[in-house]
């Protein structure tokens, strides 16, 4: 008699960091029991058939901020509808975030919701702002013990404050450099350079869309992350930088990288970074303001460059998106709009359309830094991140010949717009399934809130 597994999934292209195979995989109790690309004497209570698709891992977004528009309750669906299986958001005591509690009670209530409300798996990168400074060698290792092993901070925005100065940085960068597994992130940016330029131009009347972007120019990234892999190689703390957007940035990154050693460097960059330019804050207004902005041409093909030579390492939908309401008035006092777009819905969809449709770069790399490089990263693999036997059965059957239009808005999601609203992609999932459990059929939610459990990290 043939031995019984729960799923099969067979006849499919199973696709990894590192190529692409022909094969079948086999699922029980919700975790990958056997990947084979021989057929087996085996019978399964569901088989499904993959022939002529793509077996992919359940797609991570390493980085995203659920708190405002829409919470971890719709982004987990508007996720699991667009292959995302595992969520990492930033969580902090932040007051614009509607937190009045300290931090290690703001890091536990968000775990909470989380695991009430989510259809997706999800871990926590805490962040870090002025106010935690003083408490830090207490709560760090407490939230390290929880399984918070990814912290931020923040080179800029003093006067809202979130801004670390470099002796504050060192001295969080000590405390995580302490405890194996921890990494540090910093949103790097200037911020000197960015105050001056917005009182510049709030003082000469330019307060319309075209003056943000030179309030941010590149090289107020490219020094700010010259200064924290700096600091970085002082303290031997591993080093994440996040949605890096300037390619002066990237010279900086691959002189470090370059060195070698310790410590570890990782490299995230962002769909929009991408595929859009700076003209879109003269044609959208406010909704199109995120922080670092839109920037040129010549940086999204040098971003791309860096993709696809594996300079960096994530690419994750920083999705942080507002109403469009919120965001008004969407061409007057472009200063005070809110920072922040959609984008986790349009992850994968758009990087394989501009990407892997366009032959700029092959489908394995960029299962790497959607799949597998954050599931290293950030302490989850080989739980997530990888079709192997012994994972946890969070995998996407994805069509390559589908065609789907993205609509103005995205019907799980209260945001209400999107930024690549009328873009035709060819390429979709048409299953997605975690832990062995159907989240998505055939453009058909049929996850649960609350079937999200939270994973605590372990490098």
């Amino acid at each position: 008699m043939s031995e019984v597994t729960d799923i099969a999934i067979i006849n499919g292209t199973i696709v990894s960091g590192t190529g692409m195979t022909k094969g079948d995989v086999y699922i029980k109790n919700g975790v990958i029991e056997e990947v084979t690309a021989d057929s087996c004497d085996r019978h399964a209570t569901r088989t499904i058939d993959a022939a002529g698709k793509y077996i992919l891992p359940g797609i991570i977004d390493a980085h995203l901020h659920p708190v405002y528009a829409d919470r971890i309750d719709t982004i987990s669906k508007a996720a699991a509808m667009a292959g995302i299986t595992t969520l990492i958001p930033y969580i902090g005591a932040v007051k614009a975030w509607g937190e009045t509690k300290g931090l290690i009670d703001a890091i536990d209530d968000f775990i909470a919701e989380g695991e009430k409300t989510s259809l997706v798996d999800f871990s926590i990168h805490c962040t870090l702002l002025q106010n935690d400074v003083k408490d830090a060698a207490a709560s760090i290792p407490k939230l390290i013990e929880k399984g918070i092993i990814s912290f931020k901070g923040f080179t800029a925005y003093k006067k809202r404050g979130m801004k670390l100065e470099d002796h504050e940085l060192l001295d969080i960068m000590k405390i995580i450099a302490a405890h194996e597994g921890a990494i540090m992130a910093a949103h790097c940016e200037n911020g000197d350079i960015i105050d001056y330029f917005e009182q510049k131009f709030i003082a000469e009347g330019h307060e319309t869309p075209e003056y943000y972007p030179p309030s941010h120019p590149n090289l107020s990234e490219s020094e700010a992350i010259y200064r924290f892999l700096t600091l970085g190689k002082v303290t031997g703390c591993p080093i994440y930088i996040p949605h890096v957007s300037a390619k002066e940035s990237l010279a900086v990154i691959r002189q470090f990288k370059e060195r070698g050693g310790e410590p570890e460097i990782y490299v995230e960059t962002c769909p929009h970074y991408l595929t859009l330019t700076d003209d879109e804050m003269t044609k959208r207004g406010a909704i199109a303001k995120m922080s670092p902005p839109l920037r040129k041409r010549a940086d999204i093909d040098a971003l791309w460059e860096a993709v696809n030579e594996g300079l960096i390492d994530v690419i994750g939908s920083d999705a942080a998106g507002h109403t469009i309401e919120k965001n008004g008035p969407l061409w007057d006092n472009i200063f005070n709009a809110p920072n922040g777009i959609p984008g986790l819905d349009t992850l994968f969809q758009i990087t394989y359309e501009e990407g892997v449709n366009k032959n700029i770069i092959k489908l394995p790399q960029l299962v790497a830094q959607v799949c597998e490089n954050p599931a290293g990263i950030f302490g989850l693999f080989p739980k997530k991140g990888a079709v192997m036997p012994g994972a946890d059965a969070d995998m996407v059957v994805f069509d390559p010949e589908i065609i789907r239009t993205i609509p103005e808005k995205n019907e799980y999601l209260n945001v209400d717009y999107s930024m690549y609203e009328g873009r035709e992609c060819k390429g979709a999932p048409v299953l997605v399934m975690q832990r062995g459990n159907i989240l998505m059929e055939n453009g058909v939610l049929k996850g649960e809130a609350g079937q999200g459990e939270f994973l605590p990290g372990n490098r």
